[in-house]
C-alpha cells in the first residue's frame, strides 16, 4: 500500500534542496525540503473524494502565512534540522489534521510529540553533518510563506512525488 505525507514546501530554497541532495536521505527519493505535517498520513488507495474533501475543510479553516526557519537543531547526533521561528502554526496543522484523521498520529505515534523542522542532513557521518552545518549557517534565515500543504505519495520503487495540493485561506 502505498505511503502518503502530508507536508509544507520549503521553497525557494536552492541551496538547501542542494545540501539535501548531498546529506538527507529522502532527497535522492524525490522529497522537497519540507516541514512534516503528518506522516504517515491516509494511504493512498484511501486517498477518496471523501477524504481530500475532509482534508480540504480542515486546511481551509487556516490562513495563509509566512515562515522563517532560523535556527539548527539536532535530533541525537545524527540528524541536522532547521527550525521555524514560530512552531505554532505547524503545530496547529498538526493538531487539526490529527483530530480530523485520528487513526493516523504523527509518526505513526512513535514519538510523544511532533518538533515541526525542516531536515537538512541525516544518515551521514559526522564530518559531513558537520559540514552540512557548516554550509546552512549562513544561509538562514530561510524566509517563505504558505498558501498551500503538499499530498506526497510514495511509489512502488521509493521515489516520491506530488498528489496534490490543499489550499489555506487566502489572507484576504
Amino acid at each position: 500500500m502505498s505511503r502518503t505525507a502530508l507536508i509544507v514546501k520549503v521553497s525557494p530554497a536552492d541551496e538547501l534542496v542542494a545540501l539535501r541532495q548531498r546529506y538527507a536521505s529522502d532527497a535522492a527519493n524525490g522529497v522537497p525540503p519540507h516541514i512534516t505535517i503528518l506522516f504517515p498520513f491516509v494511504p493512498a488507495a484511501q486517498l477518496d473524494e471523501l477524504n481530500l474533501g475532509l482534508l480540504r475543510r480542515v486546511i481551509g479553516s487556516f490562513r495563509e502565512f509566512d515562515f522563517a526557519l532560523t535556527t539548527i537543531g539536532w535530533f541525537g547526533d545524527k540528524v541536522l534540522w532547521l527550525a521555524p521561528e514560530n512552531p505554532s502554526p505547524f503545530i496547529d496543522l498538526t493538531n487539526a489534521v490529527t483530530a480530523a484523521f485520528p487513526e493516523y498520529p504523527p509518526y505513526g505515534g512513535v514519538h510523544d510529540s511532533s518538533v515541526p523542522h525542516a531536515t537538512v542532513a541525516d544518515s551521514v557521518d559526522q564530518q559531513q553533518l558537520d559540514r552540512a552545518k557548516n554550509a546552512v549557517i549562513p544561509i538562514l534565515p530561510i524566509e517563505t510563506s504558505v498558501a498551500a500543504l503538499t499530498v506526497i505519495i510514495e511509489g512502488t520503487d521509493g521515489s516520491w512525488r506530488e498528489l496534490t495540493e490543499v489550499p489555506l485561506s487566502s489572507r484576504a
